[in-house]
């Protein structure tokens, strides 16, 4: 998403040897990618484009617009060492905080949340449709509402801590991402290359 830059400024003092400690990516020759970061090895999608860099993340995916939808979705991923992200809850409740409804009701009681566990780690994952309320600056004050927004996040409990995966776009865009995004879920293990 091209407004998405400047919506990670959320934690500016935190040192990035703090939160890419152990962060690397190996592109093999098949197209397919590894990606590692908390102690955690995953295949990114093969259609997905790495992201510019960004302050705050280990990496950004870009996922290419579905037609009809006017941008695409990004997946950011983030991890802290030494639990600096903050917990499970913390992050859900965050994450749900971003979304308000057009209707007035609270995100928080429409947020679809299951706990999932493969290749021996506890997963989360989180969906939620609404306004996204894009936000900026050091007090990460709302610079913008988008309608018609979909998350699609997850939180795996890693060996070095949580990994946070959190994808967000056009609501057709996210959707149709949903397969590939729980494929690179399943393909997460321990132990980095």
């Amino acid at each position: 998403m091209h407004r998405g830059k400047s919506a990670i400024l959320i934690l500016a003092g935190i040192a990035a040897t703090q939160f890419l400690a152990g962060c690397s990516s190996d592109k093999p020759g098949n197209g397919s990618r590894t990606d590692t970061a908390g102690g955690l090895t995953w295949n990114a999608p093969s259609s997905w484009q790495d992201g510019p860099a960004q302050q705050m993340r280990v990496k950004t995916y870009i996922v290419k617009a579905s037609e009809g939808d006017a941008e695409n979705a990004e997946c950011g991923v983030f991890y802290f060492a030494g639990g600096f992200g903050g917990g499970k809850e913390a992050n859900l409740h965050r994450w749900t905080g971003q979304f308000e409804q057009p209707d007035g009701r609270n995100s928080a009681d429409l947020a679809v949340i299951r706990e999932i566990e493969n290749n021996g780690l506890k997963i989360t994952t989180i969906e939620l449709d609404g306004i996204y309320k894009l936000s900026a600056g050091p007090m990460m004050e709302v610079k913008e509402r988008i309608p018609g927004f979909r998350l699609y996040g997850a939180i795996v409990e890693g060996p070095q801590g949580s990994v946070f995966f959190k994808m967000v776009g056009p609501e057709k865009t996210v959707s149709a991402a949903e397969s590939e995004f729980m494929n690179m879920l399943k393909s997460a293990r321990a132990g980095a290359k």
